[in-house]
């Protein structure tokens, strides 16, 4: 393996830290899913999906729960409860 071939390698295994609502998630790979990510925040994928935000705009990752994504550090995300809500 060559050192650019190491340098590749290296980088597919990194991890990051993101942010999840407002809380710092660490040791999150790289390329990952919206599930994967859920979870490592402590939150559940079966009654949550995750959306990426980006200033205004917002990537939603609904019914994509194990789609593989590339994740950059400090990226921000935000968990969308699924479950039913109560009524008064």
């Amino acid at each position: 393996m060559t050192t650019t071939d190491t340098r590749h390698a290296d980088a597919a295994h990194k991890t990051v830290t993101v942010i999840v609502d407002e809380e710092l998630v660490s040791g999150v790979p790289r390329h990952t899913t919206p599930n994967a990510i859920l979870q490592l925040a402590g939150i559940d994928p079966t009654t949550h999906y995750l959306v990426r935000v980006k200033g205004r705009h917002r990537e939603s990752f609904k019914d994509q729960g194990d789609q593989e994504i590339t994740v950059h550090e400090r990226e921000t995300f935000v968990s969308v409860f699924t479950g039913p809500t109560p009524t008064s």
